[in-house]
């Protein structure tokens, strides 16, 4: 790669994966900058614009997320922002899979991926917004881009929305339905309330999401990270 290009993220920092079916999993997180989307409750808006973050030198950040292998660390998650939206993530993807690298993408699906990129990334997690996140329909739900995501085959596509409320999971299985999504594959994760609620409200919520879960057959993803540490960075 030429010296003096350079792609622009909002932090790179190693932790476990929090949520999602690679829950527990050590990896190395590439935030890229540049988000369209605007969720109401989006914990990491210093993400969004597309000028923000770092110009960080390619080499040193591929440097830097080979060096997680010394710690075994051979997952990584590729996260926004909204990586579809990068101009860069085709080449990041391509990069990180010739050192050998296992690769996540966490996308809200507004945009589906492009061939060459969808083969090469090992795991989707396409997390399609609720009305309850504040965008418009027409905006958080791109039928084309979620035939992509489908189109994908294998295990490589997992499906999780973040609920709140009883109305939240209903509209979930009216998208399961709608765009026939395999159950087996959807997964439900409790809206935190770190900012706003208290314990016993998010026992309230986590329990509800629980028990959807299983009168449903969805699965249960916690919010590890932000049950852990709270929501703040570089966790």
């Amino acid at each position: 790669m030429e010296p003096e290009a350079a792609i622009r993220v909002a932090e790179v920092f190693r932790s476990l994966q929090g949520e999602g079916p690679s829950l527990g999993t050590p990896s190395t997180f590439v935030r890229l900058q540049g988000c369209t989307v605007g969720c109401a409750w989006c914990d990491t808006k210093y993400s969004w614009p597309p000028g923000g973050g770092t110009a960080m030198a390619w080499q040193a950040l591929l440097d830097q997320v080979a060096a997680g292998r010394a710690q075994h660390i051979h997952n990584v998650v590729v996260t926004g922002g909204e990586p579809l939206e990068h101009p860069d993530l085709s080449r990041l993807v391509h990069a990180l899979k010739r050192l050998g690298l296992r690769i996540e993408v966490e996308t809200s699906g507004v945009a589906g991926p492009d061939p060459a990129t969808a083969a090469a990334v090992d795991q989707w997690n396409v997390s399609l917004k609720l009305r309850h996140s504040g965008v418009p329909a027409a905006r958080r739900l791109d039928p084309r881009a979620i035939d992509s995501f489908r189109g994908i085959g294998g295990d490589r596509v997992y499906w999780k929305f973040v609920v709140a409320e009883a109305e939240h999971v209903q509209e979930v299985a009216d998208l399961v339905q709608r765009f026939d999504l395999p159950r087996g594959r959807v997964l439900l994760m409790s809206l935190t309330l770190d900012r706003g609620g208290s314990a016993a409200e998010q026992r309230r919520v986590d329990e509800l999401v629980w028990r959807a879960c299983v009168e449903r057959g969805y699965r249960y993803t916690p919010r590890a990270h932000a049950a852990i540490f709270g929501l703040r960075r570089g966790v």
